[in-house]
Parts: C-alpha cells; sequence; structure tokens
C-alpha cells in the first residue's frame, strides 16, 4: 500500500540522500543480506538523524519482491508516519 501511496523510497543511495535532506523519513528497513557496510551506513545515519532502522529477515531479492521491484534493493525507508507505527506493530509481534 505504501508503494502505490507513493511514500517509499528505495534502494541505499536514495535513502540516504533522503535522510541527509531532512525528507520525512520515518522508518528505514533493510535486509539481512545486505553487506556489512551498507548496513552500518544506514544505522548510523539513521541514528544520527534519529529515525528508526530495523534489519528484516529476507534476503534483497524477497525485500524487491515484497515492494515490487524486478532487482532486489538492500534497503528502503517509509515516508509516512502511520504506515511505519503499522510496519513496526507488526514486527513486534
Amino acid at each position: 500500500l505504501a508503494m502505490r501511496a507513493g511514500k517509499v523510497i528505495v534502494g541505499t543511495e536514495s535513502v540516504c540522500t533522503a535522510l541527509s535532506k531532512r525528507k520525512a523519513v520515518s522508518l528505514v528497513v533493510y535486509s539481512n543480506e545486505a553487506s556489512a557496510n551498507t548496513k552500518k551506513k544506514i544505522t548510523l545515519k539513521c541514528e544520527f538523524y534519529g529515525v528508526n532502522a530495523v534489519e528484516l529477515p529476507l534476503t534483497v531479492g524477497e525485500l524487491g519482491k515484497i515492494l515490487g521491484k524486478s532487482y532486489g534493493p538492500a534497503c528502503a525507508a517509509l515516508t509516512c508516519e502511520s504506515f511505519s507505527a503499522q510496519v513496526l506493530k507488526i514486527l513486534a509481534q
């Protein structure tokens, strides 16, 4: 739903750019298959800007499929607070 609403930023560089430009990023999710450098980059940026970052138990291919992409992005960011709250609620279960 968030993809169709245009509330998702896909890809490591796009997510980092959005965080740096102080766009309304409310949650960043990344694949457990992402490289150590990518995980470090994402978590440090999120920590600096006060944004939640969650590692998902998904491969990059599975994350890409969930997002409706033909490629496997390492991470994605949600820009809507309500979508982010629901994702965190589901992940907590």
